[in-house]
């Protein structure tokens, strides 16, 4: 297996959390918003402790991309093209997203949707809508019930034609170096 080592891209995660994290929506939403926003963060922190292996299928106008990403022993590896490549650190990942979170605005919306199974496990559906600068982000997230773990996520840009579906595995996950 061929490893290369890279720096950490703001655009692989910071796109991802900065929107994923969106501050407290207006009125009702608002408590879902933070509910859904620390949980996560929580489940951010969660991978120093459990690996993660996270398969995306991303959809650029009528392109399909496929990609990988292990997070594991403190570092994130990325797959592309049958290459693994370090990424970086899961901490300085942690550091370059945070001046990326956005607080709240009159334009975040988010909402509990319903409890529903992931491969077996129950898990709690959230959605959000976000209005930015930039266009428009429709995002769906499982979020374990037992273990607060991000199981899976549905991310949806129109304005860029742009769709990035992603399942997160735990067990048994190991560095591909």
């Amino acid at each position: 297996m061929k490893t290369t080592r890279i720096r950490f891209p703001n655009i692989v995660l910071g796109f991802a959390i900065a929107y994923m994290t969106a501050g407290a929506g207006p009125l009702a939403a608002q408590d879902d918003c933070k509910v859904l926003s620390k949980a996560l963060l929580d489940a951010f922190g969660k991978f120093n402790s459990n690996n993660a292996h996270v398969y995306n299928t991303s959809k650029v106008g009528s392109q399909t991309i496929t990609s990988e990403l292990i997070y594991a022993a403190g570092a994130i590896y990325t797959n592309i093209n049958g290459t693994w490549m370090k990424m970086g650190s899961i901490k300085d990942a942690e550091a370059q997203i945070q001046p990326l979170m956005h607080g709240a605005t009159a334009k975040d919306t988010c909402r509990h949707v319903k409890d529903e199974p992931v491969n077996g496990e129950m898990a709690a559906l959230y959605s959000s809508h976000s209005e930015t600068p930039t266009g428009e982000l429709d995002m769906r997230i499982w979020i374990s019930k037992a273990k607060g773990l991000v199981l899976r996520q549905d991310l949806d840009s129109g304005k860029f034609g742009t769709a990035i579906s992603s399942r997160y595995e735990y067990g048994n996950v190991k560095p591909p170096l």
